[in-house]
C-alpha cells in the first residue's frame, strides 16, 4: 500500500512537473533574430542636420552623422566601393556637399557653386553629379573630392537651352539624362564634353527632378508634376502616361510623383508622392499601377537592400498632409528644405517586396527624412 502510495505521489509530483514546464516563461537571453539582412541604410534627416546609421538586421539608429548647421541633407550617393558617401545639401550659407568616409562616418565638405537639387553617382563609379539651382551641373571626381569640370544652362556653344536641372542621372548608353525643373523636359548630353546627344522632350509635366531606367535599358520612367511618363529609348518619344491617382486617371489634383526605384530584378518600380500619400507599384511588364503601400503622409524615396528582400520607405509623416496636391507640392517641398514650420517628425517603413506587406515597426526620424541608401556593412 505504502509502495503504491509512492508511486502515485512521484506520478503526480512528474505530471505537475511536466505541466509547469509547459508554461514555463521562454528564457530571454536568446539571441533575437534579424529583423532584415546585414547592412546599414544611411538616411538623410533635412532638418536635423544629420545623417542617420540605420542596423537593418535590427531596425534601430546606431549613429548620427552631423553634415553642419543649416546643410539640410536631402539626397545621398555613394562612390562604387561603398566607402564614400556624398551628400546633396540643399542649404544655403553656403552650398555645399557633404563626403562621409565610412566605416569612421568622418566628414569633410566640398564647396559648390549653389545649393544641391540632386546628386548621382556616374555608372563606373568614378563621378558624382550635382545639379544645382544656379543653372549647372558640377562635376566630383571621387577620387580627389574636387570639382572637374561644370556644365551651363544655357549655353550657346553647346546647344543647350536656359533652365534649372533638376536631375543628372547617366543612362546605360552612358549619356547625362537631365531633367530640368521649370519645363520638365529631359535631354541626354555627352558626360564629358556636355554637347547635346538627345534634343529636349516634353514628358507631359514639370520639375523633372528624378528618372529610373528599366532593367534591360529599353525605358526610362520619368517622374513629375504630377505624372510618370514611359519613355522608349530607342526613338525617343513618350509612349505612355501613368498617373498618380487612386483611380488611374488624370485629374489636376492627382500628386506629385517624386522619386523611384526599381526592384533589384527589374519587375516593379516603387514610386513615392508628394502631395498625397502612400507608393505607387508598377509592373514594368505592363507599366501598370499593380498596388500600394500605406504611408502616413508624403514620402521621399524607397530604397532596397542589395539581396531585394526588404524596402525602406522614407515618410515625411501627416503634417504634410496640409499640403493636397500639385500646386502646394513646391510649397511643401519648399518648407521641407528651409524652415520646416509645421513639420513633426517622420518614419522608415520596412516592408517585404516580394509580398509588398509591412514588416515590424516603423523606425523614427528626424523632421523631414530623405533619399536614403542601403549599404552593406564594410568589413
Amino acid at each position: 500500500m505504502n509502495t503504491l502510495c509512492r508511486l502515485g505521489i512521484s506520478s503526480m509530483l512528474a505530471l505537475c512537473v511536466a505541466a509547469g514546464a509547459a508554461h514555463a516563461t521562454p528564457p530571454t537571453d536568446l539571441p533575437a533574430q534579424p529583423l532584415g539582412p546585414a547592412g546599414e541604410l544611411y538616411l538623410p534627416e533635412v532638418q536635423g542636420n544629420t545623417v542617420a546609421v540605420i542596423d537593418t538586421a535590427t531596425n534601430t539608429v546606431q549613429q548620427r552623422v552631423p553634415t553642419g548647421p543649416d546643410t539640410k541633407p536631402g539626397v545621398l550617393a555613394a562612390s562604387k566601393d561603398g566607402k564614400k558617401i556624398y551628400v546633396d545639401n540643399f542649404g544655403f550659407t553656403p552650398p555645399s556637399v557633404t563626403v562621409i568616409d565610412r566605416p569612421s562616418n568622418t566628414t569633410r565638405s566640398i564647396p559648390v557653386e549653389s545649393p544641391p537639387l540632386g546628386i548621382f553617382t556616374s555608372n563606373d563609379g568614378k563621378e558624382i553629379f550635382v545639379p544645382e539651382v544656379g543653372f549647372v551641373i558640377e562635376v566630383i571626381d571621387v577620387a580627389t573630392d574636387t570639382v572637374v569640370r561644370r556644365f551651363r544652362f544655357p549655353d550657346l556653344a553647346t546647344g543647350r537651352f536656359p533652365d534649372i536641372p533638376a536631375g543628372a542621372i547617366q543612362g546605360p548608353d552612358d549619356l547625362l539624362y537631365v531633367g530640368f525643373m521649370n519645363t520638365g523636359m529631359i535631354e541626354a548630353i555627352d558626360p564629358i564634353t556636355g554637347k547635346v546627344v538627345r534634343p529636349p522632350l516634353i514628358v507631359g509635366g514639370f520639375g523633372t527632378f528624378w528618372y529610373t531606367f528599366s532593367k534591360d535599358g529599353s525605358k526610362l520612367y520619368a517622374n513629375s508634376i504630377n505624372t510618370i511618363s514611359v519613355i522608349d529609348l530607342r526613338n525617343w518619344r513618350v509612349t505612355k502616361l501613368i498617373h498618380t491617382s487612386a483611380d488611374g486617371n488624370y485629374h489636376p489634383g492627382n500628386p506629385g510623383a517624386f522619386v523611384s526605384t526599381l526592384t533589384p530584378d527589374g519587375s516593379k518600380l516603387y514610386v513615392t508622392v508628394f502631395g498625397g500619400k502612400d507608393v505607387l507599384i508598377i509592373d514594368t511588364a505592363k507599366d501598370e499601377v499593380i498596388g500600394r503601400i500605406p504611408t502616413t503622409g508624403a514620402s521621399t524615396a524607397v530604397m532596397f537592400s542589395e539581396d531585394g528582400t526588404r524596402g525602406y520607405i522614407s515618410d515625411v509623416g501627416p503634417s504634410t498632409n496640409a499640403y493636397p496636391g500639385p500646386l502646394l507640392d513646391p510649397l511643401l517641398f519648399g518648407n521641407l528644405v528651409t524652415m520646416g514650420v509645421g513639420l513633426t517628425p517622420g518614419q522608415v517603413i520596412v516592408f517585404d517586396p516580394r509580398t509588398d506587406q509591412i514588416v515590424g515597426d516603423p523606425i523614427p526620424t528626424k523632421v523631414g527624412p530623405g533619399v536614403p541608401l542601403w549599404l552593406p556593412t564594410l568589413q
